[in-house]
């Protein structure tokens, strides 16, 4: 990549900074459903809040038609009985995983079969008295009776071999699942996924998505007849409309293999787009296909086993694996960012539904003309839509949101088991505030479709447009507005740090007079100035970050969304299965890579050379990872340092650097360990010596810091559970200010890819508000002065303190490698560790979340 300087850019390093304007939150301050979250009214709003029409990301929330809440969240499929009274709808998140029966006539929940683990696999007998259910990483099929509207658990196996079948795979299948799977022949774990039962013979079809491999189960015995490799990691399976051959999705490849029921052969391998999930067969027989990581959904016709043509023709009709794409999202030619998740087909043939999850939105097509599909509109509808279904008599079209509504503020509670700081002071864990629903939608008519999909339009801030251009005006500062125009900011560090909210660390902030500043509330720090100086510091002499949000939930998502400014199906999937302790999602480098790569990989694409310093390294060559070692982070930044120093000799300092600086995570009451104070500090003294050196260097005139957390999961927040602290530092940046406007994750790599002249990765970033109002239109050189954090920096855990067994339990190998009782038992040491017991508890509110 070549940086140009004009003389009006060289000019802006020698003119004043601008006349600093503090953006302050304001009272009340929402975007209301009518209003276009794109639009710069929205968009620059100060202090705007996270509320019923607009999530903490900046996307909004406006869901069409009637909700029933579930018990759980991540309702991965639905299917209605053969007896038309009830949709089965099945839960695998976070919270209450198992199996929920809804009432169809009167809309609500009368049944629901909890389970330790459960997926996507849901289907019906072949006489419709039995409902089996995958159990995921148990291993086993969860078997219902059914009758009278209701289900009984009637056994939950693992599938043994039949007397006359072999004995397991042979030697060539385990080889052949392997390869499929990128994985050693031995180990494969067993994962049950999709299911299908053959509407003539009643076998049962069963994914084993860690052995990339289908299982053919008697229909009777529900024993192993058979076992068929496929491709990687199968997630759905549906059996085409000759009744012949089983098609499966291959989640872990870019392919649906097609499998011959009669010999139980793998015929071939059709190639279809990015992850492919889940299906639908319409009356007529084509098959949909939903393929998370293109925005599309492929059309393959099952009627008949085609066969690709040996010569391309444009008189000859395409063979099935190319017969149709339909773009799902919301605009043509979009980067990764709907995630097209469920798909589902009308009983009357007429009209296909796709539930993007990423936007928040259900297309709906016309499908009543054989091989056209005309895509009539959208739909608005939850948070995170993961299943679709329709109703007998196709008129009523049902949605399964997966994260709910809206998100909360993490304190005051609101959940009956909050989680609970040692110290008492109590708070929503935000993945336990996670609520799956099933939405109710009237099949709406075209000029109801038309509204609907304005609705939708205004719900995006994303655009055609903002992949090109930005979304709003520059504000005299020196972020470009458009990608690939001159900035004379030619160097970005970017600090990915671990889990605090705004509240644990800036919640004490006050300006130089002492006065408070910022919407921060006190009684919530952990962390305050006396552990973090320098961030407190920098905070105050550049920009305070008040309404600043990680766009994840968690490390896992987390990273991704720092690096990749997306997390796939996949990685959503994964993390509120783990988390929870409900089994490991077997996956591969396809599934859990955005299709766009990272920012490492958009540098590479781009010309814009760069260095690893922890984040992402294992990823990349040598050469473009930077002097980094172990120890702690105070210590760990000199290798940083080191390279900057040999820079300033050799005139060649990277344009992009990304470093992981996660000592602030902690590693709880661990006997022996670093007390959380000393972890806390020794990072802020890393921030406060990497900012003192870049500051005193010849490139700073021309660079800029990014600091983030990678979630804001370990604590209460009073705004919402993802605001979180973070910091913007630079000549350019505007010097003693708050910024209350809503910025994100993706705000900031908007921001640093419009600095480096690159283009988006995702709609996450392309429609994310840039930071214009936290960089000023000229420079002011000031060298930063490093402070001392006032805690022992060598303090240690005690052998037998408080917490130290429990910390022991814990595994803090990597960050935040453990789940939801984990982390509940590491806030709880940290808060009593930060802030002792004398403080009372707060009594927790009890309300009823939102709904629609």
């Amino acid at each position: 990549m070549r940086f140009v300087k004009t003389a009006a850019v060289a000019a802006l390093a020698v003119v004043g900074a601008a006349a600093a304007v503090t953006v302050v939150a304001q009272q009340n301050a929402v975007r209301m459903s009518t209003e276009s979250v794109g639009s710069e009214v929205v968009r620059t709003r100060p202090g705007l809040k996270p509320n019923e029409n607009i999530l903490f990301n900046g996307w909004g929330m406006t869901p069409a038609g009637k909700a029933v809440t579930l018990p759980g969240d991540m309702p991965l499929k639905m299917v209605v009985s053969p007896d038309k009274k009830v949709l089965a709808a099945m839960t695998g998140g976070y919270n209450g995983v198992g199996l929920s029966l809804i009432d169809i006539a009167t809309q609500k929940v009368t049944q629901f079969v909890p389970f330790k683990t459960a997926w996507n696999g849901l289907v019906w007998s072949k006489d419709g008295t039995h409902l089996y259910l995958s159990g995921g990483s148990a291993g086993v099929i969860h078997v219902f009776d059914y009758a009278d509207g209701k289900v009984t658990l009637k056994q939950s196996l693992a599938p043994e071999p039949m007397p006359d079948a072999p004995k397991g795979r042979t030697r060539r299948q385990r080889r052949e699942s392997a390869k499929a799977a990128n994985a050693p022949v031995t180990g494969l774990p067993v994962f049950i996924s999709g299911l299908a039962v053959h509407p003539t013979t009643g076998k049962i079809y069963v994914c084993n998505e860690g052995g990339s491999e289908v299982w053919v189960l008697n229909s009777e015995t529900l024993q192993r007849e058979d076992v068929i490799a496929v491709g990687p990691h199968p997630h759905s399976c549906v059996v085409g409309g000759d009744r012949r051959y089983l098609y499966v999705s291959n989640w872990g490849g870019r392919t649906v293999t097609v499998v011959d029921t009669q010999t139980n052969e793998r015929v071939k391998d059709l190639a279809v787009g990015v992850r492919p999930n889940d299906m639908a067969l319409a009356p007529d027989g084509r098959l949909f296909v939903a393929c998370a990581g293109d925005n599309t959904v492929h059309v393959i016709s099952t009627g008949k086993l085609e066969s690709a043509e040996a010569e391309a023709s444009p008189d000859r009709r395409p063979p099935e694996s190319a017969r149709e794409i339909i773009a799902t999202s919301l605009y043509a030619s979009s980067p990764e960012g709907s995630t097209p998740d469920g798909v589902a087909v009308s009983p009357d043939g007429k009209t296909l539904f796709v539930a993007n999850a990423d936007n928040n939105s259900v297309l709906v097509a016309d499908i009543t003309t054989p091989d056209t599909t005309l895509v009539t509109g959208f739909l608005p509808v939850g948070w995170y839509p993961t299943a679709v279904a329709v109703s007998p008599d196709s008129n009523t079209l049902f949605v399964a949101n997966g994260k709910g509504f809206r998100s909360h503020p993490s304190n005051p509670p609101t959940l009956e088991r909050p989680s609970r700081q040692p110290n008492g002071i109590l708070f929503n864990n935000g993945a336990r505030e996670l609520e799956g629903s099933v939405s109710f939608i009237s099949r709406p008519t075209q000029p109801e479709l038309v509204r609907y999909t304005e609705q939708v339009r205004k719900n995006s801030p994303y655009t055609p447009e903002t992949l090109h251009q930005s979304p709003m005006s520059r504000e005299n500062s020196v972020v470009p507005d458009k990608v690939g125009a001159a900035c004379p900011i030619e160097h970005v560090l970017y600090i990915i740090k671990e889990n605090r909210t705004y509240d644990q660390v800036f919640g004490d902030m006050k300006d130089a007079a002492g006065k408070p500043i910022g919407n921060g509330d006190p009684k919530l720090v952990f962390y305050g100035e006396d552990i973090t100086p320098n961030q407190h510091q920098l905070a105050r002499d550049y920009v305070l970050l008040d309404n600043l949000y990680c766009n994840s939930e968690v490390s896992v998502d987390g990273h991704s969304w720092c690096d990749a400014a997306m997390a796939t199906d996949f990685n959503q999937r994964s993390w509120t299965m783990s988390y929870a302790g409900h089994g490991t999602l077997p996956g591969n480098a396809e599934m859990a890579t955005p299709t766009a790569g990272y920012l490492w990989d958009l540098c590479r694409r781009n010309g814009v050379s760069f260095k690893c310093y922890g984040e992402g390294a294992n990823r990349v060559p040598t050469a473009n990872r930077g002097t980094w070692g172990g120890g702690r982070d105070m210590s760990k930044v000199d290798g940083w340092i080191d390279d900057l120093k040999t820079a300033e000799k050799t005139g060649d300092l990277p344009h992009f650097m990304i470093m992981s600086l996660g000592e602030n995570h902690t590693k709880g009451l661990t006997a022996g360990a670093f007390t959380p104070q000393s972890c806390v500090a020794s990072n802020d003294i890393g921030i406060g010596k990497i900012v003192a050196a870049a500051s005193r260097s010849k490139f700073w005139s021309k660079m800029a810091i990014f600091i983030i957390e990678d979630d804001a999961q370990n604590g209460p927040d009073h705004v919402d559970a993802h605001r979180t602290a973070g910091l913007v530092i630079s000549p350019y940046t505007r010097q003693g200010i708050v910024d209350s406007t809503q910025y994100t994750t993706t705000s900031m790599v908007r921001t640093m890819e419009l600095i480096l002249q690159m283009p988006p990765l995702t709609q996450y970033d392309a429609g994310a508000t840039p930071m214009y109002r936290s960089f000023a239109g000229g420079a002011k050189l000031v060298a930063f002065e490093p402070k001392t954090p006032k805690v022992d920096l060598n303090a240690r855990n005690p052998a037998k303190g408080p917490g130290a067994q429990a910390s022991a339990r814990l595994n803090f190998a990597k960050y935040d490698d453990f789940d939801e009782n984990g982390e509940d038992a590491l806030n709880r040491m940290l808060w009593q560790n930060a802030r002792g017991t004398s403080v009372p508890y707060p009594a927790p509110i009890h309300r009823v979340l939102f709904s629609h």
